[in-house]
């Protein structure tokens, strides 16, 4: 029996929704877990939202926080890297990866993403800004002055 394109069509953008709705839920229960303290539950329902649509930008960011709570900055930066690659304006995930590398150390990494994360999102401008003096303070001047954005 052949189908007509149109309902093949219509066929497919209902599988879409329906992937996409069960990767909001999985993004959902993850972020649940999260605010109850289950950060190895999290990052497992997380993971699999990422296994399900490795395209979606808010599951890998929400991976990346859920592996920084669980105190592995590397994989955390990985999937804020990720993230960012698929979103290229997401804030969240530049801030995400500055407090992974403000972790490991790396200050001048940590300062560069949280300029590019104000560039993104000027309302959080004065928290950044502090941060910055902080981490100049410290080493993460790059350029040897203050945050020139």
């Amino acid at each position: 029996m052949r189908f007509p394109c149109s309902a093949l069509i219509a066929l497919a953008i209902l599988s879409q929704s329906a992937f996409a709705a069960d990767v909001g839920e999985l993004i959902r229960e993850g972020e649940s877990k999260l605010q109850t303290g289950e950060i190895d539950a999290a990052v497992r329902v997380l993971e699999e939202a990422v296994a399900q649509d490795a395209r979606s930008a808010l599951a890998r960011t929400r991976l990346g926080g859920a592996l920084l709570l669980k105190q592995d900055q590397t994989a955390a930066i990985g999937q804020f890297r990720e993230a960012i690659s698929l979103d290229p304006r997401n804030a969240q995930a530049f801030i995400g990866m500055a407090v992974a590398e403000i972790h490991l150390g790396r200050y001048g990494l940590a300062r560069a993403a949280l300029v590019e994360a104000k560039d993104i999102d000027s309302a959080k401008g004065q928290e950044i800004d502090r941060l910055v003096v902080w981490l100049d303070s410290r080493g993460g001047a790059e350029s040897g002055g203050g945050l020139t954005h």
